[in-house]
């Protein structure tokens, strides 16, 4: 972590180190304790650049344990990204957008379940939180990283945390795995009237022939 340090520029030093001050010296100088202010470091050096927040990136620049990571990021999560519930859904919305997106999906055959990974604690427990108010849950006792939901919970999730213009990428990911026929139908019927809308408010030709390529399916 060092040597990337020692590379910043002028300006980028003094980002940092007024980031890292900032927060500390808004608590009392001495208050932070050690995890308390590992966290904080960690914040700082991911908004700066200097971390990505993956797991196993982190812990060999950190020269940490991949759990000891694991926890930074989560940590760092929580106590500085403070998200309201208009927020946190703008954030699921983003987040699992993109990650589905490359995602590797997985059915068990025994019981119709689609398995996924999800790195991200912050991003699995916000997931869990939201399902779980729709009377659905991810099952993550398989694996803590591995997202286990049946088919019911996985429509809920795209139809209400999938942003519409992500949604066709996810399905043709699905496709692979043989998802069961009457959600795929379903699902592609959904974004193709959400998709209906924005074409005739905005006049997308994007959202046109993303619409073309459904139908396609």
């Amino acid at each position: 972590m060092k040597n990337y340090i020692d590379k910043l520029k002028p300006e980028e030093a003094k980002n940092v180190l007024k980031g890292i001050m900032d927060v500390y010296l808004e608590r009392g100088f001495g208050v932070m304790n050690k995890t308390e202010f590992e966290t904080l470091l960690y914040h700082v050096f991911k908004n700066n650049g200097l971390l990505t927040g993956k797991c196993f990136d982190d812990s060999l620049k950190l020269q940490i344990t991949e759990s000891k990571a694991r926890k930074l990021i989560y940590e760092s999560q929580i106590r500085y990204e403070k998200r309201e519930n208009d927020d946190l859904v703008l954030y699921l919305r983003k987040s699992l957008g993109n990650h589905l997106k490359n995602a590797h999906f997985v059915k068990n055959k025994a019981n119709n379940e689609i398995r996924f990974a999800i790195e991200d604690k912050y991003l699995r427990v916000a997931l869990n939180a939201k399902l779980r108010e729709c009377d659905y849950f991810a099952d993550t006792s398989f694996n803590k990283d591995i997202v286990s939901l049946d088919k019911e919970a996985f429509e809920q999730m795209i139809k209400s945390l999938v942003p519409n213009f992500d949604r066709d990428e996810v399905l043709k990911r699905l496709k692979a795995i043989e998802l069961p026929e009457e959600i795929r139908k379903d699902s592609v019927k959904n974004v193709i009237g959400e998709f209906a809308k924005e074409v005739i408010v905005k006049a997308s030709s994007e959202g046109l022939m993303q619409i073309i390529g459904l139908l396609m399916v």
